[in-house]
């Protein structure tokens, strides 16, 4: 038996005004979602592979929104589950809706599903390189459970690469007589956005990565343990089960080189520990291989931020970077957190 299954892209991330506030995050509450627009999906793949969807920016502005939007090459894991019985597959999206906020499938109940009783539908969507063969994917032994992405320093941070680990989840009670099915989805991460200004006279070069850290040392984040990953959630629950903390955020730019006056905008899609009190975070710059402090170049101020951080937003940050030019400077990059025009506050 198929059914027609309207999913909801409930993703948008939507940006305040700017302030001088080093951080700034959008409404709390998500926009109202487009009501009946469909996408057609047919579950007929074996494994899960890499996800088409695609991460937009507009607005007219340096603070833009961020948007996620469908392509007809996306894939959407799904499993039900009944009485403690449980079915997984795959579906293609045949066609999105205006704008590309949602998606038309058509996903098959399996024999085992008794369709006069009710059953609960999850959908994931997640996705990775061709060549990874873990993460992004449902957990064959229990498809309920949610493997979300791995070795995500594998991604550079642009809106195209972070589009692919871009992670969702939604679940739907079916009762017998439904026969048009709406699934909003959920995120389970949030977005960092980093705008970078060389603000010297010099070039910067040797740019290999630049690092978001607490300091003191505390994760905050759920899902980057040495750039692991692998975390677990149980959608049934609403619950992780296992978790990949980390006390970095790591931006992998795509041009090594700053030149003077140059901005350049980094973004990094990442889970938040939404119970957790952000105090102070710092920005480390590091030159290849990246691979500890003793890479770093340049080491910011701490910067008090205060807040716990939520899934479903983007967050902005502002700093400057240039080359000390003192005698014989510490490390050969002054880095600042900044306001919006790139001002030291």
């Amino acid at each position: 038996m198929k059914f027609r299954l309207f999913l909801l892209a409930a993703v948008a991330l939507v940006l305040a005004g700017c302030s001088s506030e080093t951080i700034e995050y959008g409404n709390d509450q998500l926009p109202d979602l487009p009501k009946g627009k469909v996408l057609q999906v047919t579950a007929s793949f074996d494994e899960p592979v890499g996800t088409r969807g695609s991460l937009e920016e507009y607005g007219t502005t340096i603070v833009k929104t961020i948007g996620f939007r469908w392509d007809t090459t996306d894939i959407i894991q799904y499993s039900f589950e009944q009485d403690g019985t449980k079915y997984s597959n795959i579906a293609n999206v045949d066609s999105v809706g205006v704008e590309g906020k949602t998606a038309f499938f058509t996903v098959e109940i399996p024999v085992g599903i008794d369709t006069e009783s009710p059953y609960t539908l999850y959908g994931f969507r997640s996705g990775r390189w061709p060549f990874k063969t873990v993460g992004s994917v449902l957990d064959a032994g229990d498809p309920t459970i949610a493997i979300l992405p791995t070795d995500q320093y594998d991604y550079k941070s642009t809106l195209a690469d972070q589009a692919i680990v871009f992670s969702l989840w939604g679940k739907k009670v079916i009762e017998p007589d439904m026969e048009n099915i709406s699934i909003p989805f959920q995120h389970f991460g949030s977005m960092m956005t980093l705008h970078l200004k060389n603000v010297g006279t010099t070039p910067v070069t040797d740019l290999h990565s630049v690092a978001l850290q607490t300091n003191p040392s505390t994760n905050w984040i759920l899902n980057r343990q040495n750039g692991g990953g692998l975390a677990t959630f149980n959608m049934a629950t609403g619950n992780y089960v296992t978790l990949s903390e980390s006390t970095t955020l790591t931006f992998f730019p795509t041009d090594s080189t700053i030149e003077p006056d140059e901005v350049q905008t980094y973004y990094a899609w990442f889970i938040p520990k939404t119970d957790y009190l952000v105090g102070n975070l710092r920005i480390a710059t590091l030159k290849s291989p990246g691979a500890t402090m003793s890479d770093a170049t340049g080491i910011s101020e701490g910067k008090v931020i205060n807040r716990t951080m939520q899934t479903g937003k983007n967050y902005i940050l502002f700093s400057s970077i240039s080359v000390d030019t003192t005698a014989v400077p510490p490390l050969p990059y002054l880095v600042h957190f900044t306001d919006s025009t790139f001002a030291i506050p």
